[in-house]
């Protein structure tokens, strides 16, 4: 999340495919009700998946400025291939929104960027960057840019329905930057329903972390150029402040007493060097995976086959014929996105270890 991603965004305007309608046909849109606002996600089903058998239950979340169609079909390169490949049921939840100056803004409330005037500790500089405010929040801080609504709230209720209609045995959480935000603030409120969570391309808001009070595998992706949300340094180019990596990581180590530690390096077309704690509390996995060459996309996602060299693309922004209130550009098909980056980071998720 930060005004140098959306300034790049506005200004890049490839060549578009628009989707076919047939490639969307598995993938369908669940309208509610919640709190009084029309809201919606998106649902894919497993190919040879039934009611009747038990499946397992994964939830992502878009980040600044996103779309979940955009989310599930450019940020990850196509994640419902995952959920065919490991048999899960893939959801992906669409924040509120607000355009400003022609301009599409969304993202969801992980309780610190929606805080009010009134709160002590700051999440940005003085000189931040000015985001949008969402009408919701009756008196926002100079630093607030998420919507006052009740996100975790709107996903504890989607997971209730899809129980109603599906077998559903261990839930994950996973999202990108300000989605990752999410994710780890949902897995911290509502342990008892989750059983992993993936936080991509973000940490946690300076001052503001959480850490579940059951046990909650982990996994943290960064890279050490991403400066939108970066792993080391707490200020980001926006003026914005999150927890460093390491920090984070050590917080759930020692809240589940983790006893067993490796690190390697993993070499693909990018370099990972990759952290894990094994050992914990009800056998829990704590991980952090920084990539040496990536930015604030997923691994491998801005790698160039003709240049050997790794840069940030701005996905994620656009909606397919699911989504036509949203009014972005249409997503694109056939980016040939490499699928092991995500596929890397989902075997974390789901504890799949070879």
């Amino acid at each position: 999340m930060a005004k140098l991603l959306k300034l790049e965004r506005l200004i890049f305007l490839p060549l578009l495919i628009l989707i076919s309608p047939s490639l969307l046909a598995e993938m369908k849109r669940v309208d509610m009700q919640f709190d009084n606002e029309d809201r919606h996600y998106l649902i894919y089903l497993p190919k040879d998946s039934s009611a009747e058998s038990p499946i397992d239950l994964v939830i992502g979340f878009h980040g600044y400025a996103g779309t979940a169609s955009g989310f599930e079909l450019e940020v990850t390169g196509g994640f419902n291939q995952f959920a065919d490949k490991y048999n899960f049921i893939a959801v992906y939840p669409q924040s509120l929104y607000l355009f400003e100056e022609g301009d599409y803004y969304s993202t969801f409330n992980d309780l610190t960027g929606s805080k009010s005037g009134s709160q002590l500790l700051e999440i940005c500089t003085l000189d931040a960057y000015k985001y949008p405010k969402f009408s919701n929040c009756k008196y926002p801080s100079r630093c607030s840019y998420q919507p006052c609504t009740d996100d975790i709230g709107f996903v504890r209720q989607l997971i209730t329905d899809i129980k109603k209609d599906y077998k559903i045995q261990n839930i994950y959480v996973f999202g990108n930057s300000t989605g990752g935000l999410f994710a780890q603030r949902f897995g911290c409120s509502h342990p008892e329903l989750i059983k992993g969570i993936l936080n991509v391309s973000a940490t946690q808001i300076f001052g503001y972390g959480c850490i579940p009070s059951l046990p909650v595998s982990l996994t943290i992706y960064s890279s050490e150029k991403d400066t939108a949300v970066p792993p080391i340094n707490v200020e980001a180019s926006d003026g914005y402040l999150y927890e460093p990596m390491s920090r984070v990581i050590q917080n759930f180590v020692d809240k589940f007493k983790c006893k067993k530690f490796y690190n390697e390096t993993v070499k693909n077309n990018e370099t990972f060097v990759k952290m894990q704690y094994t050992e914990c509390a009800d056998e829990v996995v704590i991980t952090s995976i920084l990539n040496l060459e990536g930015y604030h996309v997923w691994p491998e996602t801005g790698f160039d086959d003709l240049t050997k060299k790794s840069k940030w693309v701005p996905y994620g922004y656009c909606a397919t014929d699911l989504q036509p209130e949203l009014k972005n550009e249409k997503c694109r098909e056939n980016l040939n996105i490499d699928p092991w980056g995500a596929d890397f980071l989902v075997k974390h998720l789901l504890s799949i270890y070879e």
